[in-house]
């Protein structure tokens, strides 16, 4: 809504910008755009097209009176209704509206600004006077809950008032105060008598319809305006040229002294991926054969982020095994031949899946093979096993925290990839030396309901009779152990408190909210109904599943703020990069400390773009039922608390939290010597 925004009293060009400042903003918690300008091009919409796909997408109209700079004779045989595909006049309305000269850039907004006209999403309105000409400058910004936005001042509607005139505007908004409202109400009926030709020292009439055609055939690309926007955003996945950070090259120097074998821990946001296509390069001048390289990762969303990495440091041709690959048969044929016709190193992008039951037979006499595996500890003993037999001569293993639940597998996966210790460089390392953001933790307290407790409970006694068995079953443990994890991330309560925040003062822009998998007590399914909750309040909402067809467009989306928050389950951990996220709200966490590494790292990453200096992190633990009292409750606040510790421990508000913490360990006869244990559920 147009009330989340805040607004100077004046905006001026050269020292604001407007667009960015004012124009994309309002646009963004809009509905409608009612605007008279006295000159138009359609420039001044392209500066503001971010703000303005976000409009598109809450269902938004522009009406737009203006006035091209037409002659005297142009007026009157618009006026007389004489043919309008005369050449000079189409070629006068053109020339105003559009300019001469576009990049390719312009070329893929005006796209979308077509297809805005053609699908009554932008209508335009030419405004005359005989013995003038039409000078008025002013529009109302118009949002769903009917609150406006005003403004007015020299600003018309060109690329030139926007860039280059010294040009003001004026703001007032409705909510300011009862005077401004009946004043911003009069401005309005004063639009609508413009727009509906009911003034008297004006003519409106409509857009010229042989203008419009033209307009539509050298600049409409796209058939529809969802395609011209998909087109828009499917360009813009910017690339950089990017140089090592000294501690990234530290981990490349103990690669090569490790013989060209290690294991980068590194934390969510520091450059694993970066650093890993540089110790590529690294290798390929150090050896003299042919390298065969192959990138392994458990997800297509990491296999697309590896390719796009690796194509922007020079790797144009990058064979991809499973997920978005080409059949099998025929790719891993050409990359073979590839590599044994000698001529260059073969670099390969390989899906778990795929490279453990099809890839790793088909490579496993090639001499110089070199093996890294990105987020290594989701290996299982069978994938460790496979690398063990293939024993590549060089190895990289990568992940933000290798922990696992079972310590010796930990140690296992490791030892694999580096005889010694892992290159380490953890959250607090990047947050003290200035490569993440600092950030505050907020623990938001929800209790169990009765049931929830009792459930809990039962699930407790039993995880506690089969632990003390002489022989203890390992799947009857994780599978006890998982269920009564899912009775916390499902508790009913939480969607309670997020009604709640929503109707506080707590920010859901530019947000992750992290929720559980399953259905609520009325059987829809959790993510579907913070989804609601989210929007019933104003908010415009997207979601990240397992399940979301075109992740990239969503993230790209996300990054450019065409909608509030995004909605998400645990694939969001993951092989995400949005460096303007600042604020994350977890409703549903696993115990494990790789998971709060991740999901800060996602949150803590820098933005130059945003300014980002601070992130937020709102964590809703869990507490025993009101009803239960302290009993039986040690399990469940071990679970909270520890991962409540683990976020806290980097904060900056971790003092204040502290003081919490140990209010809730005194009510509940619970001593910090009892929540020692970070990791206390498997994933």
């Amino acid at each position: 809504m147009l009330k989340k925004n805040k607004y100077k009293p004046i905006y001026r060009t050269h020292k604001d910008s407007i667009d960015k400042d004012f124009y994309v903003p309002c646009f963004s918690e809009s509905i409608k755009l009612n605007r008279a300008a006295g000159y138009f091009s359609l420039h001044s919409l392209v500066l503001s097209i971010d703000g303005i796909i976000r409009f598109i997408r809450k269902g938004g109209i522009i009406n737009l009176i203006c006035s091209p700079d037409l002659s005297q004779v142009d007026a009157e045989l618009i006026d007389a209704s004489i043919s309008l595909d005369k050449d000079h006049i189409t070629k006068s309305l053109l020339e105003c509206i559009i300019g001469k000269e576009l990049t390719d850039e312009e070329l893929l907004q005006l796209d979308i600004v077509c297809n805005m006209l053609t699908e009554g999403k932008l209508v335009i309105k030419i405004a005359y006077q005989p013995l003038g000409i039409f000078h008025e400058k002013f529009g109302i910004f118009i949002d769903e809950k009917n609150n406006k936005v005003y403004f007015n001042g020299s600003l018309n509607e060109t690329k030139r008032a926007f860039v280059h005139n010294q040009e003001s505007i004026r703001v007032n908004y409705s909510w300011q105060s009862e005077f401004t409202s009946s004043f911003i109400e009069s401005e309005l009926r004063y639009f609508d008598s413009l727009w509906n030709n009911k003034e008297e020292s004006v003519v409106v009439i409509d857009f010229p319809e042989a203008v419009e055609k033209e307009l539509l055939s050298f600049y409409k690309r796209s058939d529809t305006l969802e395609s011209a926007i998909d087109n828009y955003i499917s360009t813009h996945i910017t690339k950089g040229k990017k140089t090592l950070y000294s501690y990234q090259e530290e981990a490349i120097r103990q690669f090569c002294d490790n013989g060209y074998q290690h294991f980068y821990e590194m934390a969510t946001g520091t450059g694993k991926t970066f650093t890993s296509v540089k110790t590529i390069q690294v290798l390929e001048n150090a050896c003299e054969e042919n390298l065969f390289v192959v990138i392994c990762v458990p997800q297509v969303d990491l296999q697309m982020q590896w390719a796009r990495a690796l194509n922007d440091e020079g790797y144009n041709k990058v064979y991809l095994f499973g997920g978005n690959g080409k059949a099998f048969d025929q790719t891993i044929a050409e990359a073979t031949i590839d590599y044994y016709s000698g001529e260059r190193n073969v670099i390969c992008v390989a899906v778990f899946d795929t490279f453990f039951t099809k890839v790793y037979h088909r490579i496993n006499r090639i001499t110089s093979l070199f093996i890294i595996v990105d987020e290594a500890h989701n290996l299982t003993k069978s994938n460790l096993s496979a690398l063990v037999e293939l024993n590549p001569k060089y190895k990289l293993g990568l992940s933000a925290t290798i922990q696992r639940f079972n310590e010796s597998e930990s140690e296992a996966i490791a030892k694999f990839f580096t005889p010694g210790d892992t290159f380490y460089y953890g959250i607090e390392d990047a947050i003290n030396n200035n490569f993440l953001s600092k950030y505050e933790y907020h623990p938001i307290f929800v209790h169990l309901n009765e049931d929830e407790n009792e459930k809990f409970l039962f699930k407790s006694k039993l995880l506690a009779q089969e632990l003390n068995k002489e022989d203890p079953d390992p799947e009857i443990i994780d599978k006890l152990r998982r269920e009564r994890s899912l009775i916390l991330k499902q508790a009913a309560n939480k969607l309670v408190k997020l009604k709640e925040l929503t109707e506080e003062s707590y920010n859901f822009v530019n947000s992750v909210v992290y929720c559980g998998q399953g259905k609520d007590n009325e059987g829809e399914s959790i993510i579907d109904s913070v989804t609601r909750i989210l929007y019933e309040k104003g908010l415009v909402v997207s979601q990240f599943t397992s399940h979301t067809q075109d992740r990239k467009k969503v993230l790209y989306e996300f990054e450019h703020s065409f909608f509030d928050t995004l909605v998400a389950i645990k694939c969001f951990d993951e092989g995400v990069d949005v460096p303007k996220l600042d604020k994350i709200y977890i409703m549903a966490s696993d115990s494990a400390l790789r998971q709060t590494v991740q999901r800060r790292g996602r949150v803590l990453r820098k933005c130059k773009e945003s300014g980002k200096t601070i992130a937020y992190i709102y964590d809703m633990v869990v507490l025993p039922a009101i009803e239960a009292g302290t009993f039986g409750c040690e399990g469940l606040l071990k679970i909270e608390l520890s991962r409540a510790r683990e976020y806290n421990r980097l904060a900056l508000n971790k003092e204040e939290n502290e003081f919490v913490f140990c209010d809730i360990e005194n009510k509940y006869h619970i001593t910090i010597d009892n929540i020692t244990d970070y990791e206390t559920e498997p994933n």
